[in-house]
C-alpha cells in the first residue's frame, strides 16, 4: 500500500494532506487531528474517536501568522506529550503543513534551526514548499 502521507516522528506524529486524514486514522490510529485549513468549515473526517482541532492558517496569507502558527505547533506537541498519536495537515500537505513540521522539529530539539529543520523534513516529505509569508512567521518564532 502506498502512502501519501509521512511520519515526521515514527509511530507518533504524522503529516500530509487532506485526503490522507483517513489513512492516518484506521492505519495508524491517530487520535487527535490538527487541521490547518483556515477554509475548512468541517473535519476532513468525522469520527467521535478522532479529536479535531481546527488552527485556521490561510494558505495565501500576505503577511505573517505567527501566532496561528504557535497555535497549531503547541497542539501537535500537546497531543504528542499527553501520549497521543496525532496527524495535523492542511489541503495539501505542503505549505502549511510543512511550516509546522518544520516548527515542531525545533520545538522537539531534532532540529537545532529553521534551516537544518526544513532540510530534515522535506526529506522526509519532499512535496513541502514554504512560501514567503510562511517563511516570515518561522523567521519571526525561530
Amino acid at each position: 500500500m502506498v502512502k501519501n502521507y509521512q511520519a515526521l516522528i515514527e509511530d507518533k506524529i504524522f503529516f500530509g494532506g487532506a485526503a490522507d486524514v483517513e489513512d492516518m486514522f484506521y492505519n495508524e490510529g491517530i487520535e487527535v487531528v490538527v487541521d490547518l485549513r483556515g477554509e475548512a468549515s468541517e473535519p476532513a473526517l468525522a469520527n467521535e474517536k478522532l479529536q479535531w482541532v481546527q488552527v485556521p492558517l490561510e494558505d495565501h496569507a500576505t503577511g505573517p501568522q505567527d501566532e496561528l502558527y504557535r497555535e497549531a505547533i503547541d497542539n501537535v506537541l500537546k497531543a504528542y506529550h499527553s501520549g497521543k498519536k496525532v496527524g495535523f495537515h492542511c489541503g495539501g500537505g505542503r505549505g502549511r503543513t510543512g511550516t509546522v513540521a518544520i516548527g515542531t522539529l525545533i520545538e522537539l530539539g531534532i532540529s537545532k534551526d529553521l534551516q537544518e529543520a526544513e532540510v530534515l523534513a522535506k526529506t522526509i516529505r519532499p512535496s513541502i514548499n514554504i512560501k514567503s509569508s510562511h517563511r516570515q512567521s518561522l523567521e519571526k518564532m525561530y
